[in-house]
């Protein structure tokens, strides 16, 4: 049976093309970075317009945006979102998003993220 990173398309982009920080970036030490990829989509998936856009709007769009310091990744509407959905994912895991001096989203902002990609990312 395929894992739900397995049904995610652009296996290796992250590898390939990375995601570039707004500031000197470097990667949480591994011991500070959860383990807490969910393994299903929970029963309750979180909502993108009332659960994830504001995070989205709070966390990434000052970088990831046409005025950004990141403008190649522009994160201000859910389809850009929805078309980097697995890099995003791979970045926010391994907590290389968003870089250190940027402010970390909370514990319950993380859960939410992953768990909204782990569900592919829905438009609800």
């Amino acid at each position: 049976m395929k894992s739900w990173h397995d049904k995610l398309p652009c296996q290796g982009y992250v590898a390939v093309f990375g995601m570039v920080a707004c500031t000197n970036h470097s990667p949480a030490p591994a011991a500070a970075c959860p383990q807490d990829l969910p393994q299903a989509c929970p029963s309750s998936e979180p909502s993108y317009q009332h659960d994830v856009a504001p995070i989205f709007t709070n966390r990434c769009v000052v970088c990831h945006s046409p005025d950004g310091s990141d403008n190649r990744r522009n994160y201000a509407s859910y389809a850009a979102i929805y078309a980097n959905r697995s890099a995003i994912l791979d970045q926010v895991y391994a907590c290389n998003m968003p870089p250190s001096g940027a402010a970390a989203p909370t514990l319950s902002e993380r859960v939410t993220l992953l768990n909204w990609l782990v569900c592919g990312a829905p438009d609800n």
